[in-house]
């Protein structure tokens, strides 16, 4: 059936291993999606059995291997030369600080020079422990709109559903096993959710073209999921890493500052890296992160093993900086944005527009700032308080979480800048050393 996305949708977006609820605004796509509900869907008790693999080594890139669940296009939000969200409505009206305002058209893919693998955050509402792979209308399909459309400008993208740990399981509105409150890898309702983007994943390297070059993208949850995929396959095999082109990820406990959280994989030094990380935790400038902040910290054992989040002390916590790396400089300096949000409600009474996206030029810059403690992208609006820009920004503030709502759209425009040239190196030197064996 038919379902439009509405005017007005709430996305709570949550990290897999973080209490605090944050929810962020999406506004209407302006297309419709046709999604087909099945009562089919594998249910959320356990880790999705494929078959024999032994064959499928990673050095054979997961060689015919077929998932049983991911060959049915149904259970992906987005797949290439389909009419859905990330092909959704990009059109986007520009509110200069003296407010002119202007519009601008996207970009069109005629050619993507690579593919996106997208894992998207906490989206979706179902009251169990692990999420199914039905896709709703205001979670997941909201959700990757707002976040990855933008980058099928210049990708095909790739976004499979998973069974997640949903909010009502996060927030403790569902019951989970004792040992598996807090979540992490290892635990039970992680590894179902990883099981799930591990099989996709094999799926996609296994069936797309063959020596295509690939960017993760995720946030929060996505962000956890695509950060053991990185450690646990990519990290360990060459020939997966011949075709990572960078990982984007955001809003994430997970990935350490100092370049020692894999053995083969860093942060991006400069835009025309590949085979790197770019990656951040947003919060405004003059409130940077409390001392009991999830975010903008790695924390590892032996948080992931207690069983109440009263029980966590981070005098007992091993944490270190988060990695930031600022999308525009990809050095410690200061630097502009170019944000991209979606129309909401409250853009709506504040400006006169009749696109699905707006952009503010000279609002936001921002700069990565490690404290020894903390590691985090430092964001400051150049506005006053009562410029409707500003306000609109300010509202979605958390003291504990920062600007995790909308951590990809304060600088969305330069995350797939970079997208850009890193798919344009990566291409140049996979034609460079395709002609030197010839």
């Amino acid at each position: 059936m038919r379902l439009a996305l509405p005017r007005l949708i709430t996305v709570c977006l949550f990290a897999l291993t973080v209490l605090v609820i944050s929810c962020a605004t999406a506004g209407d796509s302006g297309v419709s999606t046709t999604v087909e509900q099945t009562a089919t869907a594998p249910l959320a008790t356990a880790p999705i059995t494929t078959g024999p693999i032994e064959t499928q080594t990673r050095d054979a890139l997961y060689q015919n291997y077929a998932s049983a669940v991911y060959s049915d296009p149904k259970v992906w939000l987005c797949l290439p030369d389909v009419d859905d969200v990330c092909e959704g409505e990009r059109t986007t009206t520009v509110i200069y600080p003296d407010g002119r305002t202007e519009v601008i058209a996207a970009e069109a893919n005629s050619d993507a020079l690579v593919d996106c693998f997208y894992v998207y955050p906490t989206a979706s509402h179902d009251m169990a422990p692990n999420s199914d792979l039905i896709p709703d209308p205001e979670g997941e399909l909201a959700t990757a709109w707002n976040q990855v459309s933008r980058y099928s400008e210049i990708c095909d993208v790739y976004a499979p559903m998973y069974r997640q740990r949903p909010m009502p399981a996060v927030s403790g509105l569902v019951e989970v096993p004792e040992d598996d409150l807090i979540g992490g890898p290892g635990t039970t309702g992680f590894e179902i959710a990883y099981a799930d983007v591990f099989d996709a994943f094999r799926h996609y390297i296994s069936n797309a073209a063959e020596g295509r070059g690939f960017i993760l993208i995720g946030h929060s949850q996505g962000t956890a999921m695509l950060t053991e995929l990185l450690r646990r396959e990519i990290d360990q095999s060459p020939l997966l890493r011949d075709r990572f082109v960078s990982a984007h990820l955001f809003g994430g406990a997970h990935i350490a500052a100092g370049g020692n959280e894999f053995e083969k994989i860093s942060g991006c030094a400069d835009a025309t890296e590949v085979g790197c990380i770019i990656a951040y935790n947003t919060f405004h400038d003059d409130a940077p992160p409390v001392a009991d902040s999830w975010f903008g910290r790695t924390w590892h054992h032996p948080s992931w093993s207690i069983s109440s989040w009263e029980d966590l002390s981070w005098e007992k916590v091993v944490s270190a900086p988060s990695l930031c790396v600022n999308p525009k400089t990809f050095t410690s300096g200061k630097a502009e944005f170019t944000p991209y949000f979606p129309v909401s409600e409250e853009i709506e009474k504040a400006f006169d527009v009749d696109t699905f996206w707006v952009t503010y030029p000279g609002l936001l810059f921002g700069q990565c700032v490690n404290d020894g403690t903390f590691g985090y992208l430092s964001v400051e609006i150049h506005a006053g308080l009562t410029d409707p820009r500003a306000t609109h920004i300010s509202s979605r503030f958390d003291s504990q979480s920062g600007l995790h709502d909308v951590d990809m759209n304060i600088a969305l425009g330069d995350l797939v800048a970079a997208a850009k040239t890193q798919s344009a190196n990566y291409s140049s030197s996979v034609s460079l050393h395709t002609n030197s064996k010839h």
